[in-house]
């Protein structure tokens, strides 16, 4: 077998609206795992929003840690031991969030629940979207309301925060995101995506180098497994770089151009008949 790691994004790849993984991917990920190819979940979830998405799977002979947060977090699946993390600084991150709420939306910064109390802090100002108040109340997440983000990122006991997000209107996000690039420069990571279980657009921002990339790098390089030999899947912009450090890249068929353009191949069968022609050897020449 030529691949030892599949990495599959979440949202639009594993899972869609209704956040269950069907029967034929469950089946062809044991066909993966008995063959194995060990999976890693590469997401912009965190470990509650995540967890229960890897134990639909039922995985255990090969299991390989969780990319979470954008790749800004790796943890363990079972003990939720983090194993790396890349945090923004604190008062950039502080910066982004008053940006977010001047342009009037509800910034939030995520934490590692593993280390701290919280997973998300929400910035009492500015409009709280539907799509958060819907997800929250389906996530066994431990949020928390404060005043201004700045109050607790700047702190002397200030958490180490991995990514400063807002839902944001679809005809704001693209531009709200270009002009947040021109602000803040290389200083950190800003993008604008498409949450397709909830149709809204995510304006976010990591520390500079959080990614998929990098940290598919880190669990690559921690069963000593060369890129070479790793498969990864997604089906939007923030899997480009994923994707492209891959072995094998590949693209959801709904993916948008840039991401089938970066990508090796397209799943136009769906993600359990790709995995199964994978398992079957059709991309090891």
């Amino acid at each position: 077998m030529k691949y030892r790691i599949l990495a599959l994004d979440v949202d639009g790849t594993l899972v869609g609206p209704d956040n269950v993984v069907t029967g034929g991917i469950i089946e062809a990920a044991a066909l993966a795992d008995q063959a194995g190819i060990g999976i890693c979940l590469a997401t912009g979830r965190s470990y509650s929003e995540t967890i229960g998405i890897w134990e639909q799977l039922g995985l255990d002979r090969t299991r390989q840690p969780m990319i979470l947060i954008g790749g800004a977090l790796v943890s363990e699946t079972d003990s939720r031991r983090t194993l790396y993390h890349k945090p923004m600084d604190g008062e950039t991150a502080s910066r982004f969030a008053d940006a977010l709420g001047a342009a009037g939306y509800c910034a939030m910064a995520i934490v590692d629940p593993w280390r701290y109390d919280v997973e998300y802090y929400l910035t009492a100002g500015g409009g709280l979207a539907d799509a958060q108040r819907r997800w929250f109340s389906r996530m066994d997440v431990n949020v928390e309301s404060v005043a201004s983000l700045g109050d607790v990122l700047l702190g002397p006991e200030a958490p180490d925060v991995l990514r400063i997000s807002a839902v944001v209107d679809e005809k704001d996000g693209p531009a709200l995101a270009a002009d947040l690039k021109e602000q803040f420069g290389d200083a950190i990571n800003i993008c604008s995506i498409l949450a397709p279980n909830y149709d809204v657009w995510i304006v976010e921002a990591h520390a500079a180098g959080a990614d998929k990339r990098t940290a598919l790098q880190y669990v690559a390089q921690a069963t000593r497994t060369p890129l070479s030999e790793v498969v990864a899947v997604g089906d939007d912009v923030n899997d480009i770089s994923m994707i492209g450090s891959a072995g094998f890249g590949v693209a959801m068929p709904q993916a948008p151009p840039g991401v089938i353009e970066a990508s090796d191949h397209t799943a136009a069968g769906g993600l359990a008949e790709f995995i199964r022609q994978l398992v079957d050897g059709q991309f090891d020449c």
